[in-house]
């Protein structure tokens, strides 16, 4: 998958217009550090010469990708919480961040 059909697969994910363009920076730095986070988490046991040899998330991950940052993004504003009560309304999120997500969706490599 390409940036730009990720990018249109998360804006479809958020409810956002493909032609709303006001936030594409903030989406394309949440897939460019999910895609390193996948990486960085996949490689932990191997050599850093073995790690930079790698630069393109696996097709298998690219869901993952996507969705983690629908993850993060839905946390921007409530960044660290993990339960949050206001007027009668509970919120609780599954995954603490876009890392913790990642990391429980991503096997790394032996």
């Amino acid at each position: 998958m390409t940036a730009a059909e990720k990018l249109t697969m998360v804006k479809t994910m958020l409810g956002i217009p493909a032609s709303d363009t006001s936030i594409d920076a903030d989406l394309t730095a949440y897939l460019n550090m999910a895609g390193a986070e996948i990486l960085n988490w996949m490689y932990t046991n191997r050599t850093s010469a073995e790690r930079a040899a790698v630069t393109d998330v696996p097709t298998k991950y690219e869901i993952v990708q996507c969705h983690a940052v629908v993850n993060g993004y839905s946390h921007r504003g409530a960044e660290g919480e993990k339960v949050h009560n206001e007027n009668g309304i509970n919120r609780q999120f599954a995954y603490d961040d876009m890392v913790a997500y990642i990391r429980s969706h991503v096997y790394q490599l032996i």
